[in-house]
């Protein structure tokens, strides 16, 4: 991986209190796929143990609704992360992620990370610490747009 790599995962949620030794450990171990518009990253209900750091592009986060419909929950960029719920648990995804655009993602797997807790633990506990910060994130975010919704529908009916 080259320094661009270094440069780009210290600048990511994942990376933001790792050293540039630690994140050259994590690219050492990781793998990067590149995504052609509407190309899928993962389906719901698939399981991979897999980390996802977005590093260029756009990826539509969708939640499938029926046979054919759908909703784009979110919309991920430079830097977010994606499947680390079922990086940790091991649970299936609960959302299928589709490239809105040419897109290029670092993958790194959970079994190779296990591997780092004996040679690398301060870098494998700022990585679970920044896996909760955007978990935290996520769940302040939909608390928020529950609020918005239930006060509009409350309204509604006043």
């Amino acid at each position: 991986m080259s320094s661009n790599d270094i440069l780009t995962l210290s600048q990511s949620v994942l990376g933001a209190d790792l050293s540039e030794s630690e994140c050259k450990a994590l690219l050492d171990i990781s793998k990067k796929r590149n995504l052609q518009k509407e190309d899928i990253l993962f389906k719901e209900g698939d399981s991979d143990e897999q980390l996802y750091v977005v590093v260029s592009g756009k990826i539509d986060v969708i939640k499938n609704l029926g046979a054919k419909d759908e909703t784009i929950m979110a919309t991920l960029t430079a830097g977010s992360l994606a499947g680390e719920l079922s990086f940790i648990d091991g649970e299936p995804h609960s959302m299928t992620l589709r490239s809105r655009k040419d897109s290029e993602v670092i993958i790194l797997n959970r079994s190779d990370f296990e591997g780092l807790i004996t040679t690398q633990p301060h870098a494998v506990y700022n990585v679970m610490r920044a896996i909760v910060r955007a978990s935290h994130k996520l769940q302040r975010d939909l608390n928020t747009r529950f609020m918005e919704m239930n006060r509009f529908v409350t309204n509604q009916y006043m």
